[in-house]
């Protein structure tokens, strides 16, 4: 069974209806791996592989950076008024009507389903978080292959599914995965007396710390800087989300894991904006409508549900800053002494914002539930769960019910985030918020609470964080499976920690000429739990010898009910350079809290990672100024985020020594690339980890990290993979790996991913001045559709504000066109056909150039896609995102990337052709040019027919074979026509169809064969001509043979657009 997760309508339903049938957790049953046979690529394979490292990313047929077969086309209520509460009663009724159809076995296509899922978003953005977008919440794989559509029946009956597994080993189980010197009495120096002065005022600035009344506004205005969307998370859950590029993720692509750098945290200011904010997710973010969630709140048998409306009108809210930290941050210091069970952190997994809404106290109270539960001495629990689903089971926690009620605590059911919607990342639309308690007890997504007379017993209340003594090294252990329920290992308030996030990783400081005598301010933060005040913030340049003083800075308002201070503190100090310079122990830092409690010196490693809090240690290196020759100092952080390895930490011998086992021997066999990318999908999954193949299908069920964290890297030869992998996986992980080896990738594969992953590093480097970017998804809304034929539709997209062109490198060029569903983006390559022209260049506008709408360059910040529609037939559900399409209403939008493609018409003859990654682009010159068209892959080729036909003076010829099927399906037929006819023979081109209806049809029939390849198109001519391919796999790999027999070689002459 199919369904919604959001047809959850009803006020008392206690469960959320799962989108396929659910799948145990991997806590219920062995993590075993299974392992399909395979006896490797064969010698010839390996002989004949291309030299991956001297050939084009867009060798016809292989896979290019964008995941696309070059040269190969895409295949074929109370709180609201009346009228919205009628929109959202309508909207549970369409969704009901689609699940009762689904239920009952009927096939649903992509029409049915858009048409019944209202998006509220346009006509009612105030409830939005920034950059929202809309999601068709079903997946392209259950509707083109679930459902039982004749199609699909008749290919299972011709293709039954056989296969032969391999069992390796018989599955384990880890339990559930796994100062100051006493003063002198002599005469205050000039240094002393500066100090003396800055005490002075600092204490004056203290007692004049104002109390917040919670009504105060945030003044953080810069929360959202972009609403692009990262690559990283097009094929994950996820696609939904914009997130910020100056985010350093921590667990490979999904789920979202991510901090900023010490030092963008700090330039944030003393309230960070919502986008550098740290994230922390187990998994996917749940996608949900605040019209359509409920937050449920049971006691003594009865359950109360509030709408998202009534909780944000019938309650007073509070709005004041909070600090919060992850248990985890810090923990890379920990994991370079030895692998805890938890991911890279570095210091900045910490933020202080402003969060508000309603008391939890208030609401609780005004569910029925009393404000003392009696003189009984046992104590009780407020129980919190969230709506996102983990791969081990709901996320839970509790706390103490007596901490919840006090209303001094302050603990929230925060609706917004420095005065904005809760970004889904942070929990929108609801989330819990304890000031002074670690982020891992501030559920996200809240859907339900609940009064219980013992602590919660999910799987992440009690094995995660927890704060283990150091002897336990394994959670197999029978002390870790006693001390992780005991009550002294678990994590509440925050502990009191401090970092210097300047000087900044890798920051250099020139000391030529008197620059060594200047100051210099070194800064940072320091934070508490608890509501505990940190009072003095201390600086070492000597190993811990002396300390200086150094002076704070609060957020404004920063005292709530006479003592509790929830945000974090700014600090610095004033040094010379000269001893900044010579700090040869280290620049340290720490700081005391209102009881006088200190932060301790060394590291305590404990087997998760946690709350990791010893000082904060940067260290100088004496270097020559690489601009000016001049001695310079350039200082390093303990740790990097991520996969980083820039810090001054190093692995210690003992990591390396794992390291080196994990990376152990495979088996002989070895794989070429074309093997590996043909094993991409979920029921066959291949990943290369360190040149190592291995088979993951087996391992997708129960991976913790969830299905599309392994399928992201499905059949791709890159380096992401292994730098994912080793930045979050332990001892286990990597053990449960090699139980899926294959065997190795070919040395020709292997220095195609080393050379590719130096081409990635400078790809990102490089800015985009147009509406596109190369590596991030942007926006663009739908303002026109207009039919040409009965299934053939022109869309002009509205660029982004701000933004006046495309940003298309050249004609020829294609974009990538992005459709959220609720497991991935559903992604196609389209040739715009408007504008044809780069904005740079100024069209010569001849009587005979054809004046069509498709031939102008861009002057109304739009462009145009030419798409034909693939309607549903009684047998299959059509094409997906020529449906949607042309269900989208205006208004709505979609998502853009690019440009892509590696073939660029410069004009007059001439190509620009990208060759191997890192290798200098070429540019070739040819006076004949065929064309190889079909289906709607004609665009490309139109593109470059348009640029020719609108140059009078470029003299190319052009020969085309556009093959389809039958007369209707034709793409831009009138155009083509045009250009034809108006070039006066400069342009000639041969329609070939398979299935002609008309019986007047005057064109050639049948397939194209080699004969007609010669017949109607330019032979080779020692590389005065070219061919350039694109369309169905069919088409291609048909006409590719007959092409190399006749002269024509891939790289030379013949490219695949």
């Amino acid at each position: 069974m199919w369904c919604f997760p959001m047809f959850n309508c009803e006020k008392n339903t206690k469960k959320a209806l799962p989108l396929r049938p659910s799948v145990r957790m991997p806590h219920h049953f062995p993590w075993e791996v299974k392992v399909r046979h395979h006896p490797g690529s064969t010698k010839k394979e390996i002989h004949d592989e291309p030299e991956w490292t001297k050939r084009s990313s867009h060798s016809i047929g292989f896979k290019n950076q964008e995941g696309r077969r070059a040269g190969i086309s895409h295949p074929d209520h109370e709180d609201l008024d009346p009228e919205h509460a009628k929109e959202i009663e309508e909207a549970r009724q369409k969704r009901a009507e689609l699940k009762n159809h689904i239920d009952a076995g009927d096939p649903v296509n992509f029409r049915d389903v858009i048409e019944k899922q209202t998006s509220f978003h346009i006509r009612h953005p105030e409830n939005r978080s920034l950059g929202w977008r809309y999601v068709l919440e079903t997946t392209e794989d259950f509707i083109k292959n679930q459902e039982k559509w004749p199609i699909n029946t008749r290919r299972r009956e011709e293709s039954p599914h056989q296969e032969v597994l391999v069992e390796s080993g018989q599955g384990q189980k880890e339990e559930t995965w796994r100062r100051h010197e006493e003063d002198k009495k002599e005469s205050l120096s000039p240094q002393e007396r500066s100090l003396l002065e800055a005490l002075e005022k600092e204490a004056t600035y203290i007692s004049h710390l104002q109390q917040s009344d919670g009504k105060k506004p945030c003044l953080q205005k810069n929360n959202r800087s972009s609403i692009s969307i990262d690559e990283q998370d097009q094929f994950t859950p996820d696609n939904w989300l914009p997130r910020c590029p100056d985010l350093i993720r921590l667990t490979g692509n999904h789920p979202m894991n991510a901090e900023p750098s010490v030092h963008c945290l700090l330039q944030g200011g003393l309230i960070t904006p919502n986008e550098i904010h740290y994230v922390r997710n187990h998994g996917a973010v749940p996608r949900l409508l605040w019209e359509l969630h409920h937050l449920e709140i049971e006691y003594d048998g009865q359950t109360v549900s509030l709408t998202m409306d009534a909780l944000k009108n019938r309650f007073h809210m509070i709005n004041i800053p909070v600090a919060m930290a992850c248990t985890g941050n810090r923990r890379k210091e920990l994991n370079l002494l030895r692998k805890t069970k938890g991911a890279n952190n570095a210091a900045a997994s910490v933020g202080c914002a402003y969060w508000k809404g309603p008391l939890l106290r208030d609401v609780l109270l005004a569910a029925g539930i009393p404000e003392s539960l009696g003189a009984s001495s046992k104590k009780h629990y407020v129980n919190f769960a969230g709506a996102d689903s983990p791969s081990e089971g709901p996320y839970e926690t509790s706390i103490p019910f007596e901490y919840a009620m006090d209303p001094t605590n302050d603990v929230l059911l925060a609706m917004y985030m420095n005065d904005l919607p809760l970004p889904p990342d942070h929990g929108y639309p609801v989330r819990l918020m304890i000031p002074g308690y670690i982020g891992g007890r501030c559920v996200k997504w809240l859907k339900r609470i609940w009064i219980s007379d013992h602590e919660n017993e999910s799987f992440y209340h009690i094995w995660d964080n927890r704060a283990m003594p150091p002897f336990v090294v394994s959670k197999d252990s029978e002390f870790a499976k006693v001390l992780f329920r005991h009550p002294s290992t678990a994590c509440y308030e925050q502990n009191m920690n401090s970092v210097i996030a300047k000087p900044a990783q890798g920051e250099v400081i020139s000391l030529g000429g008197d620059k060594a005598k200047e100051k210099y301010r070194i800064e940072g933060y320091a934070y508490n739990g608890g509501g505990h005040e940190i009072q003095h913030v201390e600086v070492s340049l000597d190993g811990g010898d002396n300390w200086l003083f150094a002076t704070t800075r609060f957020p404004e308002f920063p005292i709530r009910h006479g003592n509790k201070f929830w945000t974090w503190i700014f600090w610095h100090v004033d040094v010379n350079l000269a001893g900044l310079a010579g700090a040869g122990k280290g620049i340290m830092v720490r700081c005391l809290d209102s009881a006088k409690n200190i932060q301790p010196q060394g590291i305590r490693w404990n087997l998760m990672g946690m709350m990791n809090n010893s000082w904060y240690t940067i260290k100088p290196e004496i270097i020559t100024d690489s601009k000016d020759g001049n001695p310079a100092v350039m200082f390093r952080h303990p740790t990097e985020a991520g996969s980083a390895t820039g810090g001054w930490m190093q692995p210690s011998e003992q990591v390396r020594v794992a390291e080196a086992k994990q990376t152990g021997g495979a088996p002989q066999k070895e794989f070429t690339r074309e093997e590996i990318e043909k094993h991409d999908k979920e029921g066959d999954c291949w990943i290369v980890v360190d040149y190592k193949v291995y088979d993951a299908t087996s391992v997708l069920n129960w991976h913790p990290g969830g299905k599309p964290a392994i399928l992201a890297h499905a059949g791709k030869c890159h380096q992401e993979t292994t730098d994912h992998f080793r930045s979050i996986h332990d001892d286990f992980a990597w053990k449960k790996l090699h139980e899926c080896i294959l065997g190795k990738v070919t040395q020709k594969t292997a220095d195609f991913i080393k050379q590719n992953a130096n081409a990635v590093a400078k790809a990102k480097s490089d800015a985009s001045s147009g509406a596109l970017e190369q590596h991030r998804w942007v926006p663009v809304k739908l303002i026109k559709r207009t039919q040409l034929t009965p299934d053939t539709r022109r869309y002009t997209f509205a660029l982004p504000d701000g933004k006046q062109d495309l940003g298309l490198g050249g004609t020829c060029q294609h974009i990538q066109l992005g459709f959220h569903l609720q497991d991935k983006m559903l992604v196609r390559p389209y040739t715009p056909t408007r504008p044809i022209l780069p904005a740079t260049t100024t069209p010569p506008t001849p009587p005979s150039t054809p004046k069509t709408a498709s031939c102008t360059p861009n002057k109304d910040r739009t462009f145009d896609l030419t798409i034909k529609t693939y309607f549903p037939t009684p047998s299959s559900p059509g094409g997906a995102l020529s449906n949607l399409l042309d269900c989208m209403p205006l208004g709505e939008e979609i998502e853009i990337r690019g440009p892509a493609g590696d073939i660029t018409y410069l004009g007059h003859g001439s190509f620009s052709v990208s060759g191997p990654p890192l290798s200098p682009t070429a540019t070739h010159h040819f006076n004949r040019v065929s064309l190889v068209l079909g289906g709607s892959g004609i665009t490309p080729g139109y593109a470059l027919m348009a640029r020719i036909a609108m140059t009078p003076d470029d003299m190319t010829q052009v020969r085309v074979i556009d093959a389809n099927r039958s007369q209707k399906d034709i793409l831009l037929r009138d155009e083509l026509d045009k250009f034809e006819r108006e070039t006066k023979g400069k342009i000639e081109i041969t329609h070939v169809l398979s299935q002609p209806d008309e019986k007047n049809w005057e064109g050639e029939r049948g397939y194209v064969t080699p004969g007609l390849l010669r017949q109607k198109l330019f032979p080779p001519d020692n590389g005065k001509s070219a061919v350039f391919l694109c369309g169905p796999p069919g088409l291609v790999n048909s006409v590719l043979p007959a092409l190399k027999d006749w002269g024509y070689v891939e790289d030379k002459n013949m490219f695949g657009f």
